[in-house]
């Protein structure tokens, strides 16, 4: 399973984004590699961008969304906790690697900051 990362995502939706054909490959080479899932606080960053839900699942159609456990939760705050207070991270980028590290499962991004902070989790880039 591949877990991809809203920052490919919104690459992968946005045309004019400058990695958007990096991604769109990396999205489709996913899909034929692996099963893919996107995370529910996936589907909460999007909708910020002013997507319908409709238009949302038909883009994500053929991908699993995964729902945050407790487990994820804990991951992600024990990991969160441990970040210097100077930097100022949005603790959802922690849940969706947290989810992927729970679940040992790779995690697509073009996120590649704090990837230190994750040693159990195989990275892979769409950009």
């Amino acid at each position: 399973m591949i877990l991809i990362d809203t920052s490919t995502v919104v690459a992968w939706l946005d045309q004019s984004h400058p990695d958007h054909k990096t991604s769109a490959q990396s999205i489709v080479n996913a899909l034929m590699d692996d099963d893919v899932a996107v995370s529910v606080v996936t589907l909460a960053e999007l909708a910020v961008g002013g997507r319908t839900r409709e238009a949302l699942e038909a883009d994500l159609n053929g991908m699993i969304v995964i729902e945050v456990t407790a487990d994820d939760a804990w991951r992600a705050g024990q990991v969160f906790a441990r970040l210097p207070r100077k930097q100022s991270t949005p603790l959802p980028d922690f849940f969706i690697r947290a989810q992927a590290a729970e679940r040992s499962w790779r995690h697509l991004t073009n996120d590649r900051r704090r990837l230190a902070w994750w040693p159990d989790v195989e990275f892979m880039f769409g950009n």
